[in-house]
């Protein structure tokens, strides 16, 4: 899908605030200390615990982003690290973040910046923070790297689908999004039957190939999306790799279900993306 998320945002808000800091006491910022990557076991743990809470997140936001001029994937990441040092030591209520790359071009963005956020008061909180403390100093420090506007930032509720017998612990994955507006005279209640197949083909696929690390999630715009593009949900896929991909693709192909998924919704192609965690909350 060449457009994504395009459409009214539900309120306008400071972009830079997915940077959350630069620096406690503003001015110049000084050059970013790297942070240490994000470990296999930091992420099962911070896994396992999201697993064990009766709570989802109450928000995912996809900022879009530029490259500038002196991009480069290494002044990316260095910016990511610093940001999850200053982050972690802000306690900004943050369950994770994301790097999101879209494997075809895009006329609109060259990356996502994904946060997830606890409570919309933990959002509102940070935003607040970072409008009146931090806003300066990180346009100055990532002016040569990207850019972004204040009118593309999207935030979406999420409900997940079954989820994953194995957990992904490598920080990096496949995600792809999936937009689909109900047909006339269907709702929520077909698309969560439609679910419950999906997920015994899962049950099956998994109980003849092994576990794998597929997972989904429902996600609802808390934005009017623009007529020329409208849409009544967001279905997100998540994978560890192409090969997983591939295989569950292949399976679900020859499956009885997969006729159902245009009947209820017509949907667009998947939009697919390398994604890399850059912060998780407790690691």
């Amino acid at each position: 899908m060449a457009i994504l998320f395009q459409g009214g945002i539900m309120k306008k808000v400071s972009l830079l605030m997915i940077a959350l800091i630069i620096t406690a006491c503003g001015g110049k910022p000084s050059e970013p200390e790297a942070a240490a990557a994000v470990t296999a076991e930091e992420i099962e743990v911070v896994v396992e615990a999201a697993q064990e809470t009766s709570s989802p997140p109450a928000m995912v936001e996809f900022v879009w982003h530029s490259k500038a001029e002196g991009f480069s994937d290494d002044a990316l990441w260095s910016h990511t690290e610093y940001w999850a040092n200053v982050a972690t030591e802000a306690g900004w209520d943050l369950r994770l973040s994301a790097i999101h790359t879209p494997r075809v071009e895009n006329e609109n963005f060259d990356f996502l910046w994904v946060m997830v956020w606890p409570t919309v008061e933990a959002r509102d909180n940070a935003w607040a923070d970072w409008g009146e403390n931090h806003e300066a100093a990180w346009l100055e420090l990532t002016s040569e790297t990207f850019t972004y506007s204040a009118d593309n930032a999207y935030g979406f509720a999420p409900t997940s689908g079954r989820p994953a017998t194995t957990m992904n612990t490598t920080g990096t994955g496949i995600v792809e999004y999936i937009f689909c507006s109900y047909r006339e005279g269907q709702g929520e209640a077909q698309r969560m039957a439609f679910e419950s197949m999906h997920g015994d083909f899962v049950d099956a696929y998994e109980a003849e190939m092994g576990a794998s690390s597929y997972w989904w999630a429902i996600m609802n715009p808390l934005f009017e999306p623009a007529a020329e593009n409208n849409f009544d949900y967001m279905w997100a896929n998540f994978f560890a790799s192409d090969s997983e991909r591939d295989a569950i693709y292949s399976a679900y192909g020859a499956s009885e279900h997969s006729s159902q998924e245009q009947v209820d919704a017509s949907c667009a192609d998947p939009a697919s993306f390398d994604t890399r965690i850059i912060f998780t909350a407790g690691a």
